[in-house]
């Protein structure tokens, strides 16, 4: 069984060099398999606050 997890982080940096506030990510084995914006509380969500960067290989 794979293993998911979500979390909200206050900035999320993307490759391109664009930096999106307050954003949800979700990962499936330890790899991102999506990113929205946080806009409403949601279950299983683990606020780790402060930057997450996204790299080319996620």
């Amino acid at each position: 069984m794979s293993a998911f997890r979500r979390i909200a982080v206050n900035r999320l940096h993307l490759p391109d060099g664009r930096v999106l506030p307050n954003h949800v990510i979700e990962l499936r084995d330890g790899r991102v398999t999506a990113y929205y914006p946080l806009t409403e509380e949601l279950p299983s969500t683990e606020w780790l606050g402060g930057d997450y960067y996204l790299t080319e290989a996620e």
